[in-house]
């Protein structure tokens, strides 16, 4: 019996092939070594996306990775060509580090400039990078077998030539690549397969190019076929039996045996040995790991304005000049930082400093600091807020030295270790949050500064998820939309649930598919399916920045319809191909502070200095323990409320304590409620034993003797244990670890410095049992501390500045009607007045001003809806240029007519605006068409003014209109006028005049139905708006009513007796209190009434509400299991910043096992699309 021939696939599509490939690799992977295959090769369409993954999966196998393409190329010249949409596939493999290189290059060009439809290349290109590449002709839509299959009427028709000039062809290509050019011969059963084989025999036996066997692999098994022909129905939104859909007419594309490729190609045995031929040519061994550190290209350029000396004057990447100017930087900048630190500590500060400098420059990193101290200060320099600091990075001298951060770590305890770790070498990570609406400006002027192909975003890559799967299965099978979301339903909502586990967890699902033949088939397309890649998208803030054209390291997407770039590596792999990434973080409270600073400079001449402000300000501190911290950073949700009131926050120190204890692990520890009895004297504050009160005070006397912060751990295991810091960073992240025979070690060096420092062994070793279990729920002091001063910020702002920051919080937020309508109650609470726009008041956003001696928010004419920004720039230039608008003549005279519009002038007038210029809005809407006509007057004026002897004055341009005086509408109509421009009342409520009896109901608002339990009762109270009366299927008369209360509309059914009741024995011009009784269920919410009342008989009655903890399914993140904890910090903002009614869950992803979460954290639904921000981290459906 013969053996059988070795052989490598070379035609795979992996799930990189997006929405084709659904080969995953590690079963991929594990399926060759299991068939003894011993090389494989991965050719996805066009792109490079999984080359790291498919090459450590491979490796990891023992089997040798072959990194390829397929290839789109057309034959124009220029590359960018769009006049038609030609494109040829080709398959390239990467035979050693040039090649690969090449490979980058291509693939990149291809999007970056090639890409119409596909990303392209064209055959100049692929001349000028052919070396260290293998290439074979592809499939039959190559170019070669294209021009051969002249049985296809459709590539006649587009100009396939035959026989002869695909010789030609493969001539070409043999000239390009010499012997590393193969033809490709596939047999899967397809008739112009079958009409090109023998051809293909023919072009190799007439020019010698080798003919080498493949299989265009694109699913791992033959019973997968029907669910790829599903997956490709999910990428063209074709339904499965569309009988005009793109379908394959064989199911032969899965990975087959040697043995089934050695009988397919029994004739031509030497086509099977050319796999292998190729697979020896190609001896890629890709670097991975050890990143090196970037130099700042900038360096000679910055030193020339100090006249500083470099060591190497001749080079643009020095890490010796880089270590010059970051010195130079660190020191300047550190004597301007010692102006408002007392003089005594100044040696203090400059004996920090010098360490910091030595260490970042000992673990090569000054041009990574130079970098962010670039951008940060352009960004300054811009006028775009920039964060004091977030994340480790807050505890470093020469990142407050640099203006990097803004808050000084040494007041504070914040340790440089935390950040950088001489005993432990990894790459620094330094997050900054800018200014939300502005933060692409500053990834702009990087872009610029260092060169388009040198700095990319990182890719990002959407999954077909359990219930995501079941329902887009169930879309391209026609499965009726109420069947498909029932179905999805029943996927249990838990972490990182998968569908085989949901099979077994919910017996329903079995009953369904045993029931439903189509139920089945869903299940069982979503089950093969399940985890494949489906769209790639980008990181919300990660950007790479190389010294050299990133497509040396990662190959380069272009997402479609944006003009940024990204990786083709996802975050996962760009520090393992020698990539360093910054986060761009967007915090829009950032942009809340720029706002009322800007409104406080207009009305009193000065901005607040937060870097001389004092932070432990005894007024900021009255404001915040009363818990009205609405609008506050981090601390205006409903749980924050509550917890400064119990724990009122006295100083700086407190607040950093409250964002840090405000978690999970340390409220349902008991640690929270310690923490808090300590604070107010209900609680001993002790330092465990009297021997350790003196070392120990100092680290814990802040946190009333708790352990708080991580910083705390390892100054404790340092003061102790007599570690050093470095040590000390070590030990508190082996206790994140918990393995035994590490903590046994350490315990046992912890106990013996300590009994060399004269303690008491005993004590020692509880101490660090104490030490370990504190670290569990230890918080990074840094990061916490920055954002603290964030919070100072905006309560300081409050605080002071009360309508400044209340209309630089409603200009943020004024497309959000649920948190204005909360602002706008906030502003009343605060006494102050909210007023419609006028337009000699307002500007184009929300400002703050006295008038009259009372103070008033005005609101922004930017908000009016229909207006537009450029309309009102407009009138807010010829306001400022000429003073204000005398009367409606002197404004109609001075706008220029082509921005100020009909459509404009109907929305001022509708929101008050033209209020001051005597006529009511009646008047001025009735008589629109005559206003806008003497606009179009006015315009002619202006025109004929200008080329008149006289110019542009007053005498010539000056148009004068009389409108009719009408009464003004009823105020219900203005209010109504004010809510369709505004989006919301301003000048009242039409329920306003009874506020004062409605607030002795104990009613809820229709704002608050969903946070209502099954069965719970509630008191509706409001103004019936309209009632509108049916007739049902049997007869019955029936009405639904709608009411309007403080925060929107209700709808209210009501059945003949009770609408009879509601219209004979109520007046209808009245508030009205309806009790009703709440019936919920998975699709509806129904309310039953159960009385009608009077709002005076209403204050009486007593309802049994029952608050619905959680409303809607539990949010389910994914998280990759990493040594990087900034992913948790980046999280913990997002979730603090989102808190809601929807519990959160956690499923920590490993190579070893998925461990599940409960966090004990519930949030909005706006989390959501908010951790797209995050690496890695993605919804579990």
């Amino acid at each position: 019996m013969s053996q059988t021939p070795q052989f490598t696939h070379l035609h795979l599509h992996t799930e990189y092939s997006l929405l084709d490939g659904a080969n995953k690799i590690k079963p991929l992977a594990k399926k060759i070594k299991k068939m003894g295959m011993t090389s494989v090769a991965m050719t996805d369409h066009g792109n490079m996306f999984g080359a790291i993954d498919f090459y450590n999966a491979m490796r990891a196998e023992g089997i040798k990775p072959i990194i390829g393409m397929e290839a789109y190329i057309h034959n124009s010249e220029d590359i960018s060509d769009k006049t038609n949409r030609q494109r040829f596939h080709l398959c390239l493999y990467a035979k050693n580090d040039t090649g690969y290189k090449n490979l980058m290059f291509l693939s990149s060009q291809a999007y970056m400039h090639g890409f119409y439809y596909y990303p392209r290349i064209n055959k100049q290109l692929l001349r000028d990078n052919s070396e260290g590449l293998v290439c074979s002709a592809a499939c039959l839509q190559g170019e070669v077998n294209w021009h051969l299959n002249t049985q296809s009427e459709r590539n006649v028709k587009n100009g396939a030539k035959g026989y002869e000039e695909a010789k030609k062809i493969a001539l070409e290509y043999k000239d390009i690549f010499g012997d590393d050019f193969y033809l490709e011969i596939m047999r899967h059963g397809i008739g112009d397969q079958h009409f090109v084989d023998d051809q293909i025999l023919r072009i190799a036996y007439e020019t010698g190019i080798k003919v080498v066997a493949t299989n265009d692999t694109h699913y791992l098994e033959q019973k997968d076929a029907d669910a790829h022909e599903a997956f490709m129905c999910i990428a063209m939104n074709k339904l499965y039996d569309d009988p005009k859909r793109l379908r394959h007419s064989v199911h032969e594309f899965y990975l087959k045996s040697p043995e089934q490729i050695a009988k397919l190609y029994a004739d031509i045995p030497e086509a099977i040995a050319a796999t292998q031929e190729i697979a020896d040519k190609c001896n890629l061994e890709i670097k991975l790991g050890n990143p090196t550190p970037p130099n700042f290209k900038f360096t000679r350029q910055k030193s020339e304005g100090s006249n500083l000396i470099l060591p190497e004057p001749d080079l643009e990447y020095s890490l010796e000049n880089d270590k010059i100017l970051f010195i130079h930087e660190c020191r300047i900048g550190l004597e301007e930082r010692l102006k408002i630190v007392p003089e005594d500590r100044h040696q203090e500060y400059k004996e920090r400093l010098e360490v910091e400098i030595e260490i970042i420059n000992n673990m090569r990193f000054p041009g990574y600091m130079l970098i962010v101290w670039d951008f940060v200060i352009v960004a300054k320099q811009m006028g775009i807020p920039v964060g004091p600091g977030r994340g480790s990075a807050a505890g470093s001298l020469v990142a407050f030295s640099l203006k990097i951060t803004d808050i000084d770590p040494i007041p504070y305890g914040l340790l440089f270790e935390r950040f950088l770790n001489p005993e432990r070498v990894s790459m620094p990570d330094i997050d900054m949050d800018f200014c939300q609406a502005r933060r692409g400006e500053i990834i702009d002027y990087v872009v610029q500064q260092y060169g388009r192909a040198n700095v990319a975003q990182i890719i990002t890559f959407g999954k077909l998820l359990a219930k995501g799967v079941i329902r887009d299965v169930a879309r391209v099978l026609d499965m009726p939309y109420a069947r498909a979301d029932a179905m999805a339903k029943l996927i249990p909502d838990e972490l990182g649930i998968d569908l085989k586990n949901s099979y077994e967890k919910e017996p329903k699902i079995r009953e369904l598919c045993e029931a439903d033949p189509q139920a089945a088939r869903v299940w069982e397309y979503a089950l093969a399916l399940e985890g494949l890649n489906r769209n790639a998208g980008t990181h919300a803030a990660g950007v790479v920045i190389s010294n050299e054209p990133l497509w040396k390291k990662t190959p380069l997407f272009k997402p479609s319809g944006l003009d940024t770039l990204a990786t083709q590596y996802n975050g996962k792999y760009v520090e393992d191909v020698d990539l360093i990434k910054f986060d761009f973080l967007g915090l829009k409270t950032l942009t809340v502070i720029e706002e009322a600073n800007k409104l406080i400079e207009q009305r009193h001449g000065k901005r607040v200095d937060f870097i001389t402000a004092d932070v432990n300000d005894k007024g900021v501190y009255d404001l915040i323990q009363t818990g009205n911290t609405m609008g506050l950073f981090q601390i205006e949700s409903d749980g924050m409320q509550d917890l400064c009131k119990r724990l009122k926050p006295s100083n700086f120190e407190d607040i950093i304590a409250v964002l840090a204890l405000y978690r999970p692990g340390p409220m349902e520890s008991g640690m929270l409620d310690d923490f808090i009895d300590r604070k107010h004297g209900r609680a001993e504050i002790s330092y465990f034993y009297d021997e350790f009160d003196a070392p120990l005070r100092p680290i814990l006397e802040t946190t009333y003797g708790v352990i708080v912060y991580q910083e705390q751990v390892m100054q404790i295991v340092q003061t102790i244990g007599g570690f050093s810091l470095g040590g000390a960073d070590l030990v508190r992240r082996a206790m994140g670890k918990k393995i035994k025979e590490e903590m046994d070690k350490l315990k046992d060096e912890f106990a013996k410095g300590g009994v060399a420092k004269g303690y008491q062994k005993p004590h020692c070793e509880e101490l660090f049992d104490l030490i370990v279990k504190f670290a569990g729920y230890g918080f990074n002091k840094s990061h916490s501390a920055a954002y603290a001063l964030v919070t100072f910020y905006t309560s300081y702002l409050k605080k002071y500045y009360p309508s400044e920051f209340m209309a630089a919080l409603l200009t943020l937020e004024k497309d959000n009607t649920d948190k204005v309508v909360k602002y706008v109650d906030e502003v009343k609470r605060l006494g102050l007045d909210l007023f419609p726009p006028d337009i000699n008041r307002s500007d184009l956003v929300f400002s703050a001003k006295k008038i009259d001696g009372n103070e008033v928010v005005m609101f922004g004419m930017g908000a009016i809806k229909g207006a537009g920004d450029v309309a009102i720039n407009s009138i807010l230039k010829s306001r400022d240029e000429e003073g204000i608008f005398l009367d409606l003549a002197d404004f109609i005279s001075r706008i220029d007519g082509s921005k100020v519009n009909k459509r404009v002038i109907e929305s001022l007038t509708k929101a008050g605006a033209f209020d001051k210029f005597g006529y009511s809005r009646q008047a001025l809407l009735n008589q629109i068409e005559k206003i806008v006509e003497t606009v179009g007057k006015a315009a002619i004026a202006k025109k004929m003014a200008t080329g008149s002897l006289f110019g542009d004055c007053d005498e010539l341009t000056k148009i004068d209109i009389e409108l009719e005086h009408l009464p003004e509408f009823e105020a219900k109509e203005i209010l109504e006028l004010e809510k369709a421009s505004l989006g919301f009342y301003v000048s009242g409520h039409p329920l306003d005049e009874y506020r004062e009896q409605i607030d002795k109901i104990n009613y809820t608002l229709s704002s608050q139905i969903d946070e209502l339990e099954d069965g719970s009762q509630a008191l509706f109270v409001g103004k019936i708006e309209n009632i509108t009366e049916k007739i049902s299927k049997k007869g019955n008369k029936f009405g639904i009513a709608t009411i309007m209360d403080f925060h929107g509309n209700i709808e209210l059914m009501l059945f003949e007796d009770r609408l009879k009741e509601l219209k004979e024995e109520y007046n209808l011009n009245e508030p009205i209190a309806f009790k009703v009784k709440i019936s919920k269920d998975d699709n509806f919410t129904r309310m039953n009434i159960l009385k009608i009342e009077t709002i005076f008989d209403a204050q009486k009655e007593k309802v049994r509400t029952k608050q619905k903890e959680v409303q809607e399914p539990p949010l389910t993140l994914a998280i990759p299991f990493s040594n990087d904890e900034n992913i948790i910090y980046k999280l913990f903002d997002i979730v603090a910043n989102n808190q809601g009614k929807r519990e959160l869950k956690l499923l920590i992803k490993s190579k070893l096992a998925d461990l599940e979460l409960e966090t004990g954290f519930k949030v909005t639904s706006q989390v959501e699309n908010l951790i797209h921000q995050l690496e890695g981290v993605y919804v579990v459906a």
